[in-house]
């Protein structure tokens, strides 16, 4: 969807190529000469910081990696570490403090440890039986030069053991990392290019696999429009982040000159940051970034710290600048120089359930479509970690009386010389689901269907066996284990090192006829997975409410929440609307999501308070809905608390509200702090959340509405279900019916013969 294209080419030749991928180019912005001298007369009584940075950063290995025990044995002798790094710095020097113990069993001389960094020896271990059982430490140096945007720390054990008349690999030798081993590494800041074909780095690094931050430089007071703006902008990069950490920030610039001391210039990013702004809105230290006549993106150096970049998206106005910003986080491939001018273009509303993240229930999803590269699905006796697959399934997705998702599985791997323990093992969240002998006639290109189960399934209907059950609406692993069994009896030695297993990428799971239908109110769905407003990922179907004074933390609420959303959907918000109580129009159409104790209070007073009373009734707190905006009403609480609680749209049976609110703006930073950690938003249940200083309390759903369509059949029989004793009154009446209704049919017949006769 490229509908705008770089400003600044090179040649000829590069202006016609772009033209021809992404259409026609909108004339030139103002020179970029006269943008640097403005600039200078900005900065005329204040002089940058132009130096380099240099830190230090360090690393627990126990937090690099998913792998619980870091241990390698005679059988399994490698294990890999992998972690990234950022192309704007490069490390400088490298130490690796690791913290280890080892098998009584080992051998002295003989039995090592190589430490290799991608690929390239950087140590070497030797281990003594002496040192058994106890922890041992050893500091090694990593050459800074081998490091990398992606990197690989592998661990390779040389043993042998004495095992009767034979020396052999065995499990009995091992040797195990302590998660306390600490990885240090020393940065230097690089100075980047003003190039928008890296974007969308520097700002996110999809190989720093840390968390990420983001930093926007907001006007004295943004118009519902730049807020838009701002709000899609954050869910691109939320969308980015994925399975990453976002921390989001706003800095408010004012428009007046500013005392250039050095308290401002610390007030100012110190790093890669971005900034919105209009011809009338924009920061004092951009007050002489030129007028533009049409939407605009440039990089340009910060003001303050010129090592660091400025991502400045510009406009007449504020409308225009938020249609700009939605083109761009759509279409921003295949651009090049340091601006382009954005041709804003309308983008239509998606459907529902079209989320790139989700499984989708309209056609077989193929296994190699839920990975980067096909390599991901091939394992072997050197590196037989799990292959691991990321199944993100609908959060309403209707699975009561169903066995499980139908799985067409195939998968492929070298014959063992003889029958012996070689395995593939199913699993999913780490809980064992079913295990295929792989037999010694070679099965070239085995096909199994599984079933991978839901709620109370069982692998198949006649195996009665309770299996663990799918985590709906949360990010699933489906994981795939090739065991390969050691050649000889004898001596246990290691598998041939040429045995290979891979599942087919052309493996299929299939939830084509599966229903929608949920409970709500539901806080851990909206919490995890951002429902019910996520259903739609373009957000068109939802309206975020906020006070008429927007605070730094009301800002950042909102973009951290809807950044939220768009990491678990994989889409930008591009349909995103912000109104306030005074501007809102009720609709029966739409879910609404409220941020602010204030706001929550006009709601409650112009729309009612009924389906939110009809939850808090059953937890004795009816009436008392005015402590979610006044809580110091209650036991005189002088601490900070917050909420999260969603209740029934007062405007349609079919949808939500949800409410964020605490005793303080400030406060709301708790949320965003719960939002961005994944175990902490597991204790989120029911219809309301409770944040404290010291835990989450959740409180229950009493009377859930329920989003969706079923059958009337479906419908009436799962709802019956929910009442077991009814259920087992009726089965007792049906008998009571049934009986009485032979015992007639014999009086009737009975009756016949007397009249024969």
């Amino acid at each position: 969807m490229n509908h705008w294209v770089s400003k600044q080419a090179t040649s000829l030749a590069c202006v016609l190529f772009a033209a021809l991928l992404v259409g026609p180019t909108i004339g030139p912005v103002s020179a970029q000469e006269s943008r640097m001298d403005n600039e200078l007369s900005v900065l005329e009584r204040f002089r940058p910081v132009t130096e380099l940075p240099q830190w230090t950063e360090r690393y627990a290995v126990g937090t690099m990696t998913s792998q619980a025990p870091l241990r390698i044995s005679g059988v399994n002798s490698q294990m890999t570490i992998g972690f990234g790094g950022r192309f704007d710095r490069v490390v400088t020097g490298a130490t690796l403090r690791l913290n280890y113990q080892t098998s009584p069993a080992i051998i002295d001389v003989v039995t090592q440890v190589r430490v290799l960094l991608n690929n390239e020896v950087t140590g070497v271990i030797p281990l003594r039986a002496n040192d058994a059982g106890t922890n041992q430490s050893v500091t090694l140096r990593l050459d800074p030069r081998l490091f990398a945007q992606y990197n690989e720390l592998r661990f390779e054990l040389l043993s042998e053991v004495n095992v009767g008349q034979c020396t052999s690999a065995s499990p009995s030798a091992w040797f195990e990392v302590l998660r306390n081993s600490e990885l240090q590494l020393d940065y230097q800041q690089l100075k980047v290019a003003d190039e928008l074909a890296y974007f969308p780095e520097p700002w996110f690094d999809k190989n720093d696999f840390g968390s990420a931050s983001l930093q926007f430089i907001l006007p004295p007071q943004p118009e519902r429009k730049e807020t838009e703006a701002l709000g899609i902008m954050a869910s691109y990069f939320g969308m980015l982040a994925d399975w990453r950490e976002l921390k989001i920030e706003v800095l408010r610039m004012q428009r007046e000159e500013p005392e250039w001391d050095e308290d401002w210039r610390l007030r100012w990013p110190r790093r890669h940051a971005i900034v919105m702004l209009t011809n009338d809105e924009r920061p004092w230290a951009l007050r002489n970034y030129p007028q533009v006549a049409a939407p605009q993106v440039e990089i340009i150096d910060n003001p303050a710290y010129p090592t660091y970049k400025l991502l400045v998206l510009a406009a007449p106005e504020a409308a225009s600048l938020r249609d700009a910003t939605a083109t761009f986080v759509t279409g921003n491939r295949g651009l090049s120089g340091s601006s382009a001018t954005i041709n804003p273009m309308p983008i239509e509303s998606r459907e529902a359930y079209a989320a790139p993240r989700w499984i989708s229930i309209d056609q077989p999803v193929r296994f190699a479509d839920l990975v980067d590269h096909p390599s991901e699905l091939e394992r072997s006796a050197s590196n037989r970690s799990p292959i691991q697959l990321e199944l993100r399934l609908p959060p309403d997705l209707f699975t009561w009386q169903q066995y499980g998702i139908p799985i067409d599985l195939r998968f492929r791997y070298t014959p063992p010389i003889v029958r012996d323990e070689s395995r593939m093992l199913v699993s999913v969240n780490n809980e064992f689901i079913k295990g295929f002998t792989m037999t010694e006639a070679g099965m070239e290109n085995a096909e199994e269907r599984v079933r991978v189960p839901l709620i109370d399934g069982g692998l198949f209907a006649e195996n009665n066996v309770q299996i663990p059950s799918f985590k709906l609406g949360a990010i699933n692993q489906l994981q795939f284990e090739f065991s390969f069994g050691s050649v000889s009896d004898a001596c246990r030695v290691m598998p041939l090192q040429n045995a290979r297993g891979a599942v087919d990428g052309n493996s299929l799971i299939d939830l084509r006829g599966y229903d929608h239908y949920v409970a709500l109110p539901d806080v851990h769905l909206f919490a995890k997975t951002g429902f019910p407003f996520s259903k739609y990922d373009d957000l068109s179907r939802t309206r975020i409410v906020v006070p008429e004074t927007l605070t730094d933390d009301i800002v950042q609420t909102l973009l951290t929440v809807v950044a939220k959303i768009s990491s678990a959907t994989g889409y930008p918000a591009t349909q995103l609307t912000v109104t306030t109580i005074a501007e809102l129009e009720p609709s029966t159409e739409r879910d609404y999501l409220i941020l602010g104790s204030s706001t929550l209070r006009e709601w409650l007073e112009r729309f009612g308070d009924e389906a939110l009373q009809a939850q808090l009734q059953g937890h004795a707190l009816s009436g008392q809905d005015n402590l979610l905006y006044q809580p110091e009403l209650a036991l005189q609480n002088s601490g900070p608390s917050a909420a999260v609680v969603g209740f029934q749209s007062p405007f349609s049976t079919q949808h939500s509200v949800i409410a964020i609110t605490a005793t303080t703006d400030s406060y709301l930073e708790r949320v965003r702090a719960v939002f961005n950690n994944a175990s902490s938003t597991d204790q989120f249940s029911g219809f309301m959340a409770v944040l404290t200083p010291a835990r989450v309390d959740s409180y229950d759903t009493i009377l859930p509405y329920y989003v969706g369509s079923l059958s009337w059949w479906k419908r009436f029989t799962y709802h019956l279900a929910q009442y077991p004793m009814v259920v087992t009154l009726l089965a007792l009446l049906a008998v009571l019916i049934l009986a009485l209704s032979i015992v007639r049919v014999f009086q009737r017949r009975a009756q016949q013969r007397v009249v024969k006769k």
